[in-house]
């Protein structure tokens, strides 16, 4: 007979995205996690394959939620949307703002000396999520002036996710989630030369 769990799922997931959010994958390991999530270290072998099992499901779970509420906008939005998304990145109390910068910014940092497939795969995804995003809200911007825009969509869409890549680096490394607002007041300016009059 399985054992009953001493946890709620969804609430040891948030936990756990936390703790890897503040101190990083490699920098945790299952003692601190099970103290941390209430987990215990069965539970994160047997429930979730490990730690690296654990921690996918956090950033799957990270990811949903950016791009069900953060992004959503831009699918049916203009410029003024993708303005909105990054003046939220250095928003105290915005989903996106955060002293330890973004969970995939630092999954991706961290990745390149792991080197894991999966983790890689996960973070590819996202970021190609959210300049599907982009491009999205700058087609709908050209459509709505006309197509008389001085922009290209999908160049301008891949050049804002480094930039947002470089937002969040400098909140974390000045844990300071306000640290990336003159690199915000940049794109933002230059986004909204683009509107129409």
């Amino acid at each position: 007979m399985p054992r009953p769990k001493s946890y709620d799922r969804q609430d040891a997931i948030a936990k756990a995205g936390e703790a890897f959010w503040e101190h990083g994958f490699q920098n945790l390991g299952v003692r601190e996690l099970e103290q941390l999530t209430g987990i215990n270290q069965f539970a994160i072998r047997s429930e979730f394959g490990g730690k690296e099992g654990l921690y996918l499901e956090t950033l799957t779970f990270y990811c949903d939620a950016a791009i069900t509420s953060e992004m959503a906008p831009m699918k049916t939005g203009g410029i003024p949307e993708i303005i909105d998304f990054f003046q939220g990145l250095v928003t105290p109390g915005s989903a996106t703002s955060s002293d330890w910068g973004c969970l995939i910014v630092n999954t991706g940092i961290e990745n390149a000396r792991i080197q894991s497939p999966r983790l890689e795969a996960v973070v590819n995804a996202y970021w190609a999520a959210l300049e599907d995003h982009f491009l999205n809200a700058l087609e709908n911007e050209k459509r709505g002036q006309g197509g008389q825009v001085t922009f290209t969509p999908p160049t301008l869409a891949a050049s804002l996710v480094p930039a947002v890549m470089g937002i969040h680096a400098q909140n974390r490394s000045l844990q300071d989630q306000t640290a990336g607002q003159p690199l915000v007041d940049l794109i933002c300016s230059i986004l909204a030369e683009h509107l129409s009059p």
